[in-house]
């Protein structure tokens, strides 16, 4: 939005002499509110383990207290030197629009400013601040440089250039901001411990310890000092040596969550799970109520594939937190893998009284209502997923694939084509004040090839085989190499009769996928049916065999290919295999009566023949082969 019109939308335009910009300012405002940011707590592995104290958040002024706007007592407004009239309204309104949380616009204003004025570190290192908050690293850098370009003794512009060069990967150029910082003031803890990490990027593990070494002495500070020496041969990488440093900021300070987080994920990292466990548990008796470490010992857990101990971990945070979704949607998880569909349920509907909205619960709660086969509450469960969250397309093809089992393929055909359309419409970058794509945004390749495969499953069912067609081709121009977009065009391209080409198809397919027994089968039974390349077809078919061992209709592949290769005795031992397996399958059944007709068992095969007819009433060429042997097909 132009910053004019946000003015004339807000504000009746006044004239004020600078005088009164100035003194209205420092009574209303008292000074500036800037945006702050929160570190999240570490809850994942490996988290802790690379992690470092943010110098980006650690000079960005807080806004927020107990949920109300904080403004630090004694600030005063900033020294701005105005040099032309159309400033002062950019001033005005950039800290009205402070003041308003409206840091968006606060920052085009803000900028004008600094046009304006040449020589304000302060307006440059706000703009700095709003820009790192909205994600515009590039942009912070140039007004934090322009800052410290200014005023080269200022401690706290520099500790914000050196965090923006260390977030956009200039490490060494972050690593002499931080040294002049401590030029400056030695006992300036943060720059201490981002330069050690900084030489451990670049394997300068003497000048880490150099530059920890005035800390190591302090009893307030020296854990710190070791967790950043860990952290400094993390980045070497040096895991032994890391552990050393972390078990030594454990033992100066057993209570500190971060060394433990620390300790633990390096002992991970270097494949030593019982250890870390170990250090868990310890931590967990003297603080039997710390959520990151029941998360982290969870994954641990489950990384060991104990899911039982880690649905503990899991749900020791729900009764920490009864209103921690996380806990509950991996404890439903757990469940839900373990075919524990109603304790899954239960966990799901807690998460759901305490957060309703959340689409993540919806969506889990759709996959556990269908395993439960009660579809239709599955189904009003997925519809709660808004278009703009995440898990919207995958709940929308999961209310496509419940709309087709019911028998309204129509239906999930259009929801599904709808998803695609709603990708093509999306554009591929949007503007600052665009509303950003759902998280799992349907323009992305991958996304894309998904809805295909799932919308071609569906026209296969629906037996649209020229949409089949269109719609894998598509499919396959994005991912030339995507499997089950090329398998379901062959059979597509079959159903059409087009042959050479499904068969081309198939084949590579099973080029890239030479142990796939479903399609070993279909070529192998489609080249029995069309009477060629049979010894080849043959082989394939034992293959898919050996590969999927009991399976009814390759057994009655192999058996059929016998019998067209005319060796009989063999093709009935494997077709009476094959009924055994599948009994009420008509195809089986008739091909046995086939086979023991060609062997001159003529009564034995019309009594098979005949109970195929029963499984199959509409067989009309089954019904002239038991006519033609001197038999009626009534029952």
């Amino acid at each position: 939005m132009d910053l004019s019109q946000l003015w004339s939308k807000r504000w009746v335009r006044i004239g004020l002499s600078a005088g009164l910009v100035v003194s209205a300012l420092t009574a209303c405002l008292g000074g500036c509110i800037a945006p702050g940011v929160s570190d999240p707590p570490d809850t994942m592995p490996g988290a802790a383990l690379a992690a470092e104290e943010d110098p980006v958040l650690a000079v960005t002024p807080a806004i927020t207290q107990g949920g109300k706007r904080a403004v630090a007592s004694g600030t005063t407004a900033f020294d701005v030197k105005i040099q032309d009239g159309s400033a002062y309204y950019y001033y005005l309104l950039g800290q009205i629009l402070l003041r308003e949380r409206n840091w968006h616009d606060a920052e085009k204003a803000l900028t004008e400013v600094a046009k304006a004025d040449a020589t304000s570190v302060e307006t440059r290192m706000l703009v700095a601040h709003l820009a790192t908050q909205r994600g515009d690293l590039q942009k912070a850098t140039r007004f934090a440089e322009e800052g410290v370009a200014l005023d080269p003794k200022d401690e706290k512009s520099r500790q914000l250039l050196a965090g923006l060069l260390t977030a956009t990967g200039f490490f060494e150029k972050a690593a002499e901001q931080y040294e002049e910082i401590l030029k400056i003031n030695p006992a300036q803890l943060v720059a201490r411990l981002q330069l050690a990490q900084l030489y451990g990027r670049a394997n300068k593990m003497e000048q880490a310890r150099k530059a920890l070494t005035p800390l190591f002495n302090k009893p307030a500070q020296a854990w710190k000092a070791y967790l950043a020496l860990g952290r400094a041969y993390v980045s070497v990488p040096d895991m032994e040596k890391a552990v050393v440093q972390f078990r030594k900021a454990c033992q100066l300070d057993p209570d500190k969550l971060e060394s433990v987080l620390a300790l633990g994920a390096a002992l991970q990292e270097l494949k030593r799970p019982k250890e870390a466990e170990t250090v868990y548990r310890h931590f967990l008796a003297n603080h039997p109520d710390s959520k990151e470490i029941h998360a982290r010992m969870g994954r641990l857990l489950l990384n060991e594939d104990n899911q039982d101990a880690a649905l503990t971990e899991f749900q020791a945070i729900s009764q920490i937190s009864p209103d921690s979704i996380p806990a509950r949607l991996t404890s439903a998880l757990i469940l839900l893998s373990q075919k524990r569909y109603e304790e899954a349920l239960q966990e799901l509907r807690l998460a759901e009284a305490s957060k309703p909205e959340d689409n993540r619960v919806s969506y889990y709660l759709g996959q556990v209502l269908e395993s439960l086969d009660r579809f239709k509450e599955a189904e009003e469960a997925y519809a709660k997923v808004k278009a703009s969250e995440t898990f919207y397309s995958d709940a929308q093809l999961r209310l496509a694939f419940l709309e087709a089992e019911e028998g309204r393929k129509a239906d999930g055909i259009r929801r599904i084509r709808a998803l695609l359309a709603m990708a093509a419409t999306q554009p591929a970058t949007h503007s600052d004040d665009a509303p950003s794509p759902p998280p799992d945004a349907t323009n992305d390749p991958k996304s894309r090839l998904t809805l295909l495969v799932a919308l071609s499953v569906l026209l296969i069912q629906d037996e649209q085989y020229a949409d089949v067609v269109e719609t894998t081709s598509q499919g396959l121009t994005l991912d030339p190499d995507h499997g089950r977009l090329r398998f379901n065009r062959a059979i597509a391209l079959d159903k059409l009769d087009r042959w050479p080409e499904a068969e081309k198809d198939l084949q590579l397919y099973l080029k890239q996928n030479p142990e796939d027994a479903n399609a070993l089968n279909y070529l192998g039974y489609t080249w029995v049916e069309h009477n060629e390349h049979l010894g080849e077809a043959l082989a394939l078919l034992e293959k898919a065999l050996l590969l999927s061992p009991g399976d009814g209709f390759i057994t009655d592949s192999v058996g059929w290919a016998l019998f067209r290769l005319h060796r009989l005795d063999e093709a009935a031992l494997r077709m009476r295999e094959a009924v055994r397996l599948e009994p009420k399958d008509p195809t089986i059944n008739e091909h046995l009566g086939d086979v023991l007709h060609a062997m001159g068992k003529t009564d034995e095969a019309v009594g098979i023949w005949k109970k195929s007819l029963e499984l199959d009433p509409t067989n009309e060429k089954l019904q002239k082969k038991i006519q033609a042997n001197g038999q009626t097909s009534a029952p």
